[in-house]
């Protein structure tokens, strides 16, 4: 009998299971690959420390500042009388440049910013700490006259196996190297590494005058403070360590993981809950129009139970081999997903990655049968008499209703129908609102995502007060620029202001002084921090409601994620240890202080927080400066012309504000505009489907009244007219409801997804056409585009098909 109802069922409404089949199999698919994201996230960093033997820190000794045996010798002892040091590797590392590549079929002036916004490095592999893998999770080797590049070297510039790198060392000499591996990149985020043979090394670094020994050290306790206590140990034992870098598993590739997991994970709830609310309605629809069958059986004695197991064949049916065939696709998609948005993640094992997306799936499958049978508890209601009568044969307008049609005036009539059906059996309507209000905030959210990170307010969060222009020069302006900084000991930004002076260009760079220092805690334990002051113009920062801008010496403004954690509010003081000049300022001493924090500021720490000192404070040791805005001093609709005058003036690239962010996070930006086109054009095509099913179940549902409005006189432009703005005016709700959702809930999540990334207060920038118009008129049109093509049956409906009745 299961079989027998099964086949019965899949041979009608075949339309119908066509869409519920393709909804339950593509959320199975999704179920399977967000299951093994969200696990390769957990896990990732306990991954590459299991496989990559990750170490705690890594400090480089430059040997040319001495003798090189002396300099190994004393940091051999430095790292062997250490208590806090379990484990460390030494191996050469060199520093390269752009002009040390040469790429095949790739302009690298372009992609310089990619290029230089690391450390570049030519190294060889590593033995037993920080090792590499290639894009098949497996190590590899560098033979003799071959190079390993990373898989975001390959991305960015295309290169792949078998091209030819060609590498110019420092005397002038040019060798070609093979690319014989494409390795994952995941242990040092400071660090971009080239890899070639020991020998090769040795021939290509000959006459390298940056070249270090690196150690990677591993370490009992790897907190700051320890860390940095190494390094004065280091340093007051004579190793001149040139950099200290850590290990940061919070990298581009993993943000980008991270953000594709949370929009798999969104569709995959958004899917599996459009199929639970379509199995709800037809199973609804199918128990109506059976009921007399259902009356009749059960006149006859036959349990209500047995008919659940009946009714329910074919979403048993559908889930199971619906998540068969999930299971099938998942594995292959997941680790296409992790290689191709988190390309330095490395994979679980294979087994692991089956038993989660199984899990995962069978749960789903479980809950979908169990809610199939749940809805069916209707059938208890169903009796003889519903089966000589019919459930629910009222007429469409009540006595009681608002509305009616001859005492209308202005109203067409089939707005009058549309409006009457709607607020008369709103029930009916009440899931396709929640499916259309969840598929717009997911269209609203892609599309406020990439609008608010590629966007010049963005860098608000990295401390830019305007961010409406960026440069890339020329070598020959670069040069021009460096000698007139020679000759007149000026930085560059005060060379370009004073060149933007010269040519009238109503333009100026804004820098900040920058040091370090530590807060102090109760419990004596310490926290690194930032120190800014001066030059800059703090009083145009945006700080948090209720904060102002430090003036006196002893004020601050505190980055507000650090803040809250330690918890420090707006008119706290903290206590600090400021890194500043000694008496005759020839160098350094550790001063203390009792600040008063004037204001909180919303910053990307990279986990380093922030103090902005008051004007009246310089007394720190000054490590560099920063810039924080690059400011048109013009109105807004003359900054465009401006930028055309800088591009006359300067030789190079001057990029807009949004040409600037666009560039720098050109990895994001590729990311979001592919959430942007897929993930909406999926969810779209979504909800154009459960348009075709509700409007196909409506017009079998409504076929009586169809055929007693055409006997009326009514056309059936008319009749199409109704069932359209039906539509229209229940998009129009949901529209209401899903920008409510994502000005709301939707700032809330991403404000704390962003949390992860040392940022508060992260909220989405306001945009009215696209939000509100064109994201509006798409699914408009795109909505009754499938009312209109489902609507082509009307025609055949006559008077004759209520005879029935």
């Amino acid at each position: 009998m299961f079989f027998k109802m099964l086949k019965s069922d899949l041979k009608r409404k075949r339309g119908l299971n066509v869409i519920l089949f393709v909804f339950i199999s593509v959320a199975s698919i999704l179920v399977f690959a967000g299951s093994v994201q969200i696990f390769s996230i957990i896990t990732s960093e306990k991954t590459a420390e299991r496989l990559c033997k990750s170490s705690d820190t890594i400090f480089w000794t430059l040997d040319t500042r001495g003798d090189r045996d002396e300099i190994r010798e004393k940091t051999v002892k430095v790292l062997g009388e250490d208590e806090n040091v379990t484990e460390w590797e030494a191996s050469a590392i060199a520093r390269i440049g752009i002009a040390n590549l040469d790429f095949p079929d790739c302009d690298e002036k372009k992609h310089s910013y990619y290029l230089t916004s690391r450390t570049q490095c030519l190294s060889t592999l590593p033995h037993e700490h920080d090792l590499y893998y290639d894009t098949d999770d497996k190590p590899f080797y560098v033979p003799n006259g071959c190079v390993a590049v990373s898989v975001g070297v390959s991305l960015e510039t295309g290169i792949k196996r078998g091209d030819i790198l060609r590498f110019t060392t420092d005397s002038g000499y040019t060798y070609e190297l093979k690319v014989c591996s494409i390795f994952k990149e995941n242990t040092d985020d400071a660090v971009r590494r080239y890899i070639v043979s020991d020998a090769d090394f040795e021939v290509l670094t000959r006459d390298c005058v940056r070249k270090y020994t690196s150690y990677s050290v591993c370490l009992r306790d790897a907190s700051d403070e320890k860390q940095d206590e190494l390094s004065e140990k280091l340093d007051e034992n004579g190793v001149p360590t040139v950099t200290l870098s850590h290990s940061d598993n919070l990298s581009n590739d993993v943000v980008m993981t991270r953000i594709i997991a949370a929009f798999i994970i969104l569709i995959s709830v958004f899917l599996i809950t459009i199929i639970f609310m379509t199995i709800r309605f037809t199973l609804v629809a199918d128990l109506k129009s059976d009921e007399k069958e259902i009356g009749m059986m059960k006149a006859l004695g036959i349990e209500s139970f047995s008919f659940r197991w009946l009714f329910a064949a074919k979403y048993i049916a559908f889930a199971v081999v619906g998540g068969a065939m999930g299971i099938a696709a998942g594995l292959p998609l997941a680790a296409m997903l992790v290689n191709m948005f988190g390309p330095d993640s490395i994979l679980p094992e294979r087994y692991i990655m089956v038993l989660i997306g199984v899990l995962s799936v069978a749960v789903m499958i479980t809950v979908m049968i169990a809610f199939s049978l749940f809805v069916m508890r209707r059938i208890k209601r169903i009796s003889v008499i519903d089966a000589i009568h019919g459930e629910n044969r009222g007429e469409r307008f009540g006595k009681g209703f608002p509305m009616f049609l001859h005492k209308r005036k202005r109203m067409s009539v089939p707005l009058f129908l549309a409006l009457t059906d709607i607020l008369g059996r709103f029930k009916r309507y009440i899931f396709l609102i929640i499916a259309y209000s969840l598929g717009v905030a997911i269209l609203l959210l892609v599309f406020n995502v990439r609008h608010s990170i590629v966007n010049p307010h963005y860098t608000r969060y990295w401390l830019y007060h305007d961010y409406d222009f960026s440069f890339g020069l020329s070598d020959e302006e670069s040069d021009d620029i460096s000698r007139e900084m020679m000759k007149t000991g000026k930085t560059f930004y005060e060379v370009i202001n004073d060149r933007f002076a010269e040519a009238d260009i109503p333009a100026h760079i804004d820098v900040i002084n920058y040091g370090g220092g530590y807060i102090l805690h109760d419990d004596e334990s310490i926290t690194f921090i930032d120190i800014m002051w001066k030059d800059g113009e703090p009083e145009k920062y945006t700080y948090r409601r209720g904060g102002t801008a430090p003036r006196l010496a002893n004020e601050a403004a505190m980055s507000a994620f650090t803040a809250k954690k330690i918890g420090v509010k707006t008119g706290d003081v903290i206590k600090v240890r400021i890194n500043e000049n000694n008496e005759d300022h020839t160098g350094s001493v550790e001063n203390e202080h009792e600040i008063v924090i004037t204001a909180l500021i919303d910053y990307m720490e990279e986990q380093t927080p922030l103090l902005i000192m008051g004007d009246e404070y310089e007394g720190a040791y000054k490590w560099g400066y920063r810039w924080t805005g690059a400011v048109i001093d013009a109105p807004e609709s003359e900054k465009p012309a401006v930028i055309e005058q800088m591009r006359d003036h300067f030789d190079g690239e001057i990029y807009s504000g949004k040409q600037a962010v666009s560039r720098a996070i050109g990895n994001f930006d590729r990311l979001f505009v592919l959430l942007e086109y897929g993930v909406g054009g999926a969810v779209l095509l979504v909800l154009m489907l459960i348009t075709y099913l509700y409007m196909s179940i409506f017009i079998a549902e409504e076929v009586p009244e169809t055929a007693l409005l055409k006997s009326m006189g009514f056309r059936g432009i008319s009749i199409k007219a109704e069932y359209m703005l039906r539509i229209a005016l229940l998009l129009m709700i949901s529209l209401a409801f899903g920008e409510v959702y994502i000005w709301t809930l939707g700032n809330y999540l991403f404000e704390v997804f962003m949390r992860q990334y040392g940022v508060s207060g992260m909220r989405f920038e306001f945009e009215f056409p696209v939000s509100f118009i064109v994201i509006p008129l798409l699914m408009l049109g795109c909505f009754l585009l499938t009312a209109a093509f489902t609507l082509r049956g009307i025609k055949h409906i006559g008077i004759w098909k209520i005879s029935e009745e």
